[in-house]
């Protein structure tokens, strides 16, 4: 709004103030002070308040947080500049590969371990049972950092079996 239209706005409430008589002036400021005080409260005080509270509710939860998130950080950090596993070469990690194979029930002819590359073995498989196969792979990763660098499954006839081609590299290798 521009400045002339306020002044014309003010000259209009000034003399509808000036016509009403000298109750009806009082009761309208007698009502202002009554309502004035009620709408700080409703409209700025209160809401400032809750606020406040909230505030002192989560500000503790979030000091928490960073400092659990900090010392994630460091953890981090540590373990990015940790030690690297070592190299498992060859005939080793075919022998922990065909151990950890023997150990969760199969053998040959059901399970083939051959060595592949210098850091690789390569394990086929026919009919093996799709969760004992993710439990073995789970394990060689935990105890000796060996992981599936290439796999190939297919569905067997069976529920919950599967072929497998899997290529197993230390993952240390990479």
């Amino acid at each position: 709004m521009n400045p002339s239209a306020i002044k014309a706005q003010l000259e209009v409430l000034r003399a509808l103030w000036a016509a009403l008589s000298a109750s009806e002036q009082r009761m309208l400021k007698l009502g202002a002070l009554i309502v004035l005080p009620v709408l700080f409260y409703l409209l700025m005080w209160q809401p400032a308040h809750s606020a406040v509270e909230r505030l002192q509710q989560s500000v503790p939860q979030q000091r928490a947080q960073l400092v659990q998130m900090q010392a994630q950080a460091v953890e981090v950090q540590t373990l990015r500049h940790g030690a690297k596993p070592a190299v498992i070469e060859g005939d080793a990690l075919k022998r922990i590969v065909q151990g950890a194979v023997e150990a969760a029930g199969w053998g040959a002819p059901a399970v083939m371990v051959e060595l592949a590359e210098k850091n690789e073995v390569r394990v086929n498989a026919e009919g093996i049972e799709f969760a004992r196969w993710l439990a073995l792979l789970r394990d060689l990763e935990n105890t000796h950092h060996i992981r599936v660098s290439a796999l190939t499954l297919s569905a067997s006839s069976a529920p919950g079996m599967v072929k497998v081609n899997a290529v197993i590299s230390n993952g240390a290798a990479e």
